[in-house]
């Protein structure tokens, strides 16, 4: 019986963490149907502070690795597909290689670094103070305060986050293509969608939403259950780096199968 309990306890402290992720889930949408017209302005405005941190303190890193990103592709296409009529794949490695994955899934990453990290210290921060327990009784709720306006931002931030790296790692293929091979931009253009489908839009749009709630609701839960002393703060970031990157992983996978297998 020990042994079966020690094999049971990962699958019950897994269960037990996508109940508590479906919790966080469901109670944030539920009190963001009861905001009042009052407290819209409030929620807007945590919301944009959290766009501001997320989406335009991030937009030079993103950018710097979005045209590095597109450019190296090529390189390496162009290398190993030389004599092979590279300029004519141009289209299908950057949908393919970019755009369908490696876009989302770096912009996500990227994210999880700079953002989750930060929402979990500050929310384990808050809840070590007090302060969580505080707004509860001057009658704030903490899912509409605390929660909401982060899933918000971090989902808008995602958005334009995703299409600014893939507008910069095409920018950067093109700059490749243009100097190795004399590619004009409107071939270049017409290559790339050829090869995309509505379908790409819809699997990336898919990524963004799962994407950003994954790294908000595992930043949430390792934030909120820090109880004791300011060295679980490191624990919970940790954690919610780890957790978010398998979890976005896996759906990354997921989707994948879902719409291309």
């Amino acid at each position: 019986m020990a042994y079966l309990a020690r094999l049971g306890a990962p699958v019950r402290g897994f269960l037990e963490f996508l109940g508590d992720q479906a919790h966080l889930v469901l109670r944030t949408l539920r009190h963001a149907l009861l905001l009042t017209m009052g407290q819209l302005a409030v929620v807007a405005h945590q919301t944009k502070l959290q766009v501001r941190f997320t989406a335009l303190d991030a937009l030079w890193l993103v950018a710097c690795t979005a045209l590095l990103l597109g450019a190296v592709t090529l390189i390496q296409a162009f290398s190993q597909l030389s004599g092979l009529g590279a300029e004519n794949y141009i289209g299908v490695l950057m949908v393919l290689i970019i755009l369908r994955e490696l876009g989302p899934l770096l912009t996500a990453v990227l994210v999880i670094g700079r953002s989750a990290t930060a929402i979990a210290a500050e929310l384990g921060a808050m809840q070590l103070n007090g302060e969580v327990d505080a707004l509860a009784v001057h009658g704030v709720n903490p899912y509409q305060y605390l929660l909401l306006p982060r899933w918000l931002g971090v989902l808008i931030s995602v958005f334009v986050l995703v299409v600014f790296f893939d507008g910069l790692a095409l920018a950067g293929g093109f700059l490749v293509a243009k100097f190795k091979y004399g590619v004009t931009f409107g071939f270049y253009m017409d290559s790339v969608r050829q090869t995309l489908s509505n379908r790409d839009f819809l699997a990336t749009l898919l990524k963004i939403v799962l994407f950003a709630g994954v790294i908000t609701f595992h930043a949430c839960h390792f934030g909120l259950r820090i109880q004791r002393s300011q060295t679980e703060i490191p624990q919970a970031v940790t954690k919610t780096v780890v957790s978010a990157l398998v979890a976005v992983f896996a759906l990354d996978g997921l989707i994948a199968a879902l719409f291309y297998f």
